[in-house]
């Protein structure tokens, strides 16, 4: 279809169209993420309907190059552009990491640490002769301090403040905060976490149950409960709602397609053109559902550590009554390290608290990308192509080769195997293949690839007997379509793939002849001369190296006696044949 141009002067393009993109938005006073335009860029100058890969690469004009800025900048502004919708969409989970439970823990802990760096500090420069005043001023700061490392409430809220003093008086009293100051200050910082360990425990365990102070010192497992509920209602109620508006266009595209696997023909009563502008929405609501099924995901690994973490918190909780009860007196050493490990699990509960916290930013950025007018405008097609197959009294017939043939001239350097990474088994791969990417959910799924680990989804058995008596073809149309069509490859998570290939398929190096000096000469045998009549080439080391392998294998070959049944079996070891030594 193309030759291959100068891939450099190619490059010198893509930049100066990213360079004109971005100037116009600046010009318009429209922020973008410059990083999402490049990327849009890079994907849609692949797609075969979008970009700009349908022309001549050697000559492409002012007017295309112009058309393909003209639409970027329109769809990126366009509310209704699904295609853009897509990359949003995309790009948001691609980018964001706050969707790891991990990454949200060191996050929070990196930013607690700032924050309470000049505080600690403040708290360890006290000098070993201090004042009264002084000491007043280090208890101060430490109930500030155990009241935000542990996340029990506002460091504001003087009833707070006072539990929280009353529960670290019990545990260091003036004496010991004399003594305290007079560590040194490595000392003196171990001695301030333990401390604020223990304390923390002791204040949250004195507020647990329905009898603690709700009003001023924090519950964080009813915020939980509370966050749990509204996060799985919230992700149900969208799923449900794209689930609907998904079904709405898969019903509509089957009703006007008719797959006749015997005779291997297709009838369609609307133009394959007008459907695939009802399957852009039905890509739109399919990759808003999968991320949002990742959210999901992520969301119930979350709650499932959580509910572990509730049940340690009140095993730690039952341990220090059954610890307490009928005692007066108890020595430190013996209840103190539950109170710590209690300070712990409540930790623990706050980073889960976090990281859902951060899934719900995350899915209230992701849900406006597939707005209403994307909603009503995908209903209202869908009724304006119910009602034109309605009135179509002639539909048009196509052999199924007929179909597959017409993306056979789509170039596409993409590795065929970065398809195994993906899950392609919910929408019926033939029907992809033979309409150039209309989707449509699959009842059944069946590898046919026995070199690759690839499950493809079919409609039915008739289906996958089509694509297995048309394997080549079926896989190389499927292969196209995937890697030509931007929005299917954002679908598949794809688009990695889709930009790493080179638009120019590069020639091969010329073999060399000659190599460095110390090579020995090479025997090149197709110059017709009588001492090169042999066909082959040869360097003289090779000659050794093959000759030194030839013996190995010799050596390793077997000496046994062997009967009929072991005669001719391949040792898998050295992969050679045993040698039969009596007859």
């Amino acid at each position: 279809m193309m030759e291959n141009p100068n891939n450099m002067s190619y490059q010198k393009t893509i930049r100066n169209i990213l360079q004109n993109i971005l100037t116009r938005f600046k010009e318009r006073d429209i922020e973008v993420d410059v990083n999402l335009v490049v990327f849009a860029v890079q994907l849609l100058a692949r797609d075969m309907r979008l970009g700009i890969t349908k022309c001549d690469l050697n000559n492409l004009t002012a007017c295309t190059i112009n058309r393909f800025i003209d639409d970027i900048i329109s769809g990126y502004t366009d509310p209704k552009n699904t295609t853009m919708a897509n990359l949003k969409m995309i790009w948001l989970m691609k980018t964001t990491r706050e969707i790891k439970l991990s990454y949200v823990q060191e996050k929070y802990e990196q930013i607690f640490q700032q924050q309470l760096q000049l505080l600690i500090q403040d708290i360890l420069q006290y000098p070993e002769n201090c004042s009264k005043v002084q000491l007043d001023q280090l208890f101060a700061k430490m109930q500030v301090l155990i009241v935000v490392c542990y996340n029990l409430g506002c460091p504001k809220n003087h009833v707070l403040l006072k539990l929280t003093a009353q529960a670290l008086n019990s545990v260091i009293g003036r004496t010991d905060l004399q003594n305290y100051v007079l560590k040194k200050k490595y000392h003196r910082l171990e001695y301030l976490k333990r401390l604020a360990a223990t304390v923390s425990g002791i204040v949250i365990y004195h507020n647990d149950g329905p009898d603690g102070d709700r009003e001023n010192v924090r519950y964080v497992i009813g915020d939980l409960m509370m966050a749990q509920k509204n996060t799985s209602e919230a992700i149900e109620t969208t799923l449900k709602r794209l689930h609907h508006l998904r079904s709405i266009c898969h019903s509509v595209i089957s009703e006007q397609l008719d797959v006749d696997t015997r005779e291997n023909i297709i009838v369609y009563r609307v133009p394959l053109e007008k459907l695939q502008w009802l399957n852009q929405y039905s890509i739109t609501f399919s990759i808003q559902e999968r991320c949002l099924r990742l959210l999901q995901e992520n969301f119930e690994s979350t709650a499932y550590l959580l509910n572990r973490e509730r049940e340690r918190y009140d095993c730690v909780v039952a341990k220090i009554n059954e610890t307490l009860v009928m005692r007066t007196a108890i020595e430190s050493e013996l209840v103190f390290p539950h109170f710590v490990y209690l300070g712990e699990v409540w930790n623990n509960l706050n980073n889960y608290l976090n990281h859902i916290v951060e899934l719900n930013k995350l899915r209230e950025q992701l849900e406006p990308l597939v707005t209403n007018e994307i909603e009503e405008a995908a209903k209202s097609i869908a009724k304006e192509i119910h009602a034109l197959g309605q009135r179509q009294k002639y539909p048009q017939k196509r052999t199924i080769l007929e179909l597959m043939d017409a993306v056979k001239d789509y170039k596409t350097e993409a590795d065929f195997c970065s398809i195994a990474q993906t899950d392609v088994k919910e929408c019926c791969a033939l029907t992809l293949a033979m309409t150039n990417g209309l989707l449509l959910p699959a009842t059944i799924e069946h590898n046919i690839c026995t070199n690759v680990d690839i499950k493809f989804g079919f409609r039915d058995k008739s289906y996958l007997r089509v694509a297995e008596i048309y394997f080549e073809k079926f896989i190389n149309s499927f292969r196209k379509v995937v890697f030509t069509n931007a929005n299917v490859a954002l679908l598949f998570n794809l688009a990695d793939a889709m930009i790493a290939h080179d638009l120019y398929r590069k020639k091969p190096k010329p073999a060399k002849s000659k190599d460095f000096n110390g090579q020995t000469e090479m025997v090149v045998t197709n110059d017709l001369s009588v001492p090169n009549w042999i066909n082959v080439t040869w360097n003289v080391w090779d000659y050794h190296r093959d000759t030194i392998h030839k013996a190995e294998i010799r050596k390793r070959q077997t000496h046994d006696s062997q009967t009929k049944i072991s005669f001719g079996r391949r040792n898998a070891q050295n992969q050679t044949y045993n040698t039969r030594q009596h007859y």
